[in-house]
C-alpha cells in the first residue's frame, strides 16, 4: 500500500469523543498518510484535543459550520493526492486491509470514481449491519439482507453500487474535480446522491467492496444539537435527499435523450481479475 497516494480527510462537528479513536486508527493503519480535519466551529473539546495528541493532523478550524460538503470541498483544497480518503469522525478502521482493498480497487480501473466498504454498527462475530444508500443495488440490498438474516455475505469480489455511503469512501480526486465536486447547498445529507449520480454521468462507477468493513457509530454528532434542531435537520435532510435525487436523475435522463454525455465516450472497465 503507497500511502502518499492518498490523504485522509475527516469532517467534524462537536467530535471530540469519537474522532480521537479514529485518528488513533489512522496513526495505526496509514502511518505515512497526511490526514486533514475540517472542523466546523465545533463547541465541544475536538479542536484542543487534536491540537494536543495529534500535531501531525492538519487541522483546519472553521469560525462557523459550514456544512458538510462545504467542508469536503475544502479539504480537498488543501489535499493533492491522487485519491482522497473521506471519513465521518465516528468510523472506526479495524485494520489495514480495508486501507488496502479500497486502494486496490481504485488502481485497478481508472473508471473507479468511489470505492466504499462494508459499514458495520458493532465488532461482534454476527455484526449488525443498518441500510444505508450503499445497500440501493440489487445485489447490495443482497448484501445487506444476508446479515439482516444473521448469514455472511459469502462473495468477496467487489459489486458495483449507484451509490456509496459518504461515511467511508475512497474518492479519485481527478473524478470528483471533473464531476464539479460536491454541491455546496447539501449542508448535511443529499452528498451522497449528488455526488455519485454525477460520477455516473461521467462515465463513473461507485463500488462496494463486501470483503472489508469499518464500524460506523452513526449520527453521533447529530445529538448534541436541541432536539428541536435535530427535527429541523431531518426533515431537511428529506429535502436535501429528494433534491438530489430528482436533480441527478433527470441530468442523466436528459443526457440518454440527447446522446450527449459529459465528458463523451465511457472509460471501459478492465475488470476485477487482478484484484
Amino acid at each position: 500500500m503507497d500511502q502518499t497516494k492518498f490523504t485522509s480527510l475527516i469532517v467534524t462537528y462537536n467530535s471530540a469523543h469519537e474522532i480521537s479513536d479514529l485518528l488513533v486508527d489512522l496513526r495505526m493503519c496509514a502511518p505515512s498518510c497526511p490526514v486533514i480535519v475540517v472542523d466546523n466551529a465545533s463547541q465541544d473539546q475536538t479542536v484542543d484535543m487534536i491540537r494536543g495528541q495529534f500535531p501531525e493532523v492538519l487541522l483546519i478550524r472553521n469560525l462557523q459550520n459550514l456544512g458538510y460538503a462545504r467542508g469536503v470541498n475544502q479539504g480537498f483544497d488543501h489535499s493533492s493526492t491522487e485519491y482522497v480518503f473521506v471519513l465521518n469522525p465516528d468510523i472506526r478502521i479495524p485494520g489495514p486491509q480495508v486501507i488496502t482493498a479500497m486502494l486496490g480497487c481504485l488502481e485497478n480501473s481508472p473508471q473507479v470514481g468511489a470505492v466504499g466498504p462494508l459499514q458495520f454498527t458493532v465488532e461482534e462475530k454476527m455484526p449488525g449491519i443498518k441500510f444505508n444508500c450503499s445497500h440501493w443495488g440489487l445485489r447490495t440490498f443482497g448484501v445487506y439482507l444476508s446479515y439482516q438474516l444473521h448469514h455472511n455475505w459469502s462473495s468477496t469480489q467487489p459489486i458495483q453500487t449507484p451509490l456509496i455511503n459518504a461515511g467511508c469512501m475512497f474518492l479519485r480526486r481527478s473524478a470528483y474535480e471533473q464531476i464539479g465536486r460536491i454541491n455546496p447547498k447539501y449542508f448535511l445529507y443529499g452528498e451522497d446522491p449528488d455526488l455519485c449520480l454525477k460520477l455516473r454521468r461521467y462515465g463513473y462507477e461507485c463500488w462496494l467492496l463486501p470483503n472489508v468493513h469499518v464500524i460506523h457509530y452513526r449520527q453521533r454528532s447529530l445529538h448534541t444539537v436541541p432536539r428541536r434542531e435535530r427535527l429541523c435537520i431531518r426533515w431537511q435532510a428529506i429535502w436535501n435527499i429528494g433534491d438530489a435525487f430528482l436533480t441527478g436523475w433527470w441530468r442523466i435522463f436528459l443526457d440518454n435523450l440527447t446522446g450527449n454525455r459529459p465528458n463523451g465516450n465511457r472509460l471501459k472497465s478492465r475488470g476485477w481479475q487482478n484484484l
